[in-house]
């Protein structure tokens, strides 16, 4: 273990901490560059894709529930359906039973985009894994999970 600075004090921390932090930081810049790069050629913002992701995954979502899933307020999701709903990649519908609580579900013109959004990280994904054997290829995979759920844990701001 190694002694680093972090405000103003003198952390120990595992030596393959930085390692990581420089991988991390370029996977991040890799992939968001390329997201970006993409949704911004269809005219979608990050938030769009983010909420399109969720509704591929489980369409047929209560507002709320999105909302709380997007980690902003239901105005503010709102907006990003009503502006995804404006070029029909999402609808509304009734729920039944009580036609005051909307669900919103992904179009097939919106699972078609997503799936040629989703596409290149994919490709990307099998590559790397493709470069595995098999047990590390199930470690890695097992590792994301520590990695999401660590992230689903984190508090947000």
């Amino acid at each position: 273990m190694t002694k680093y600075p972090q405000n103003g004090a003198e952390v120990v921390m595992d030596p393959r901490v930085p390692e990581l932090e420089r991988i991390a930081t370029l996977l991040q810049r890799r992939f968001l560059l390329d997201l970006f790069r993409q949704t911004s050629a269809k005219r979608l913002s990050i938030p769009q894709f983010t909420l399109l992701g969720f509704l591929a995954v489980e369409s047929g979502v209560p507002m709320g529930v999105l909302a709380k899933r997007m980690g902003h307020a239901t105005s503010a999701t709102t907006g990003l359906v009503d502006r995804l709903e404006a070029v029909g990649l999402v609808r509304r519908r009734d729920q039944k039973g009580d036609r005051r609580q909307k669900l919103v579900e992904i179009t097939t013109k919106g699972k078609e985009l997503m799936g040629r959004l989703q596409g290149e990280l994919r490709h990307h994904l099998s590559v790397i894994l493709s470069q595995l054997e098999s047990p590390d290829q199930d470690a890695w995979v097992r590792i994301y999970r520590v990695m999401e759920n660590y992230c689903r844990e984190l508090p947000r701001d």
